[in-house]
């Protein structure tokens, strides 16, 4: 998958990870569309330590996404059920 990571003021890279493993409390979506906020780009062009985006992160929280796996655990989602998610 991939990933935004912070490396520091006006420095993000696109980085290729590997796929989170979904554990029994946890839910694995793929996201459709991303989008970014105040925080973020005060992050990029001020340094990300006041909003908690630190050096190393993935970058970005706001996505609309569909659930591709839920863990044994979770209730109330499902498979291939687009879930707006803003952490």
């Amino acid at each position: 998958m991939k990933a935004a990571i912070y490396k520091g003021i006006k420095d993000v890279t696109i980085n290729e990870l590997a796929m989170p493993v979904c554990g029994e409390n946890d839910i694995i979506v793929r996201n459709l569309y991303a989008s970014i906020c105040g925080s973020d780009i005060n992050a990029y062009y001020h340094g990300g330590d006041s909003v908690r985006i630190f050096k190393g992160f993935e970058f970005g929280h706001e996505m609309i996404s569909e659930v591709v796996e839920v863990g044994q655990n979770v209730r109330g989602l499902k498979l291939d059920k687009e879930s707006i998610l803003i952490l």
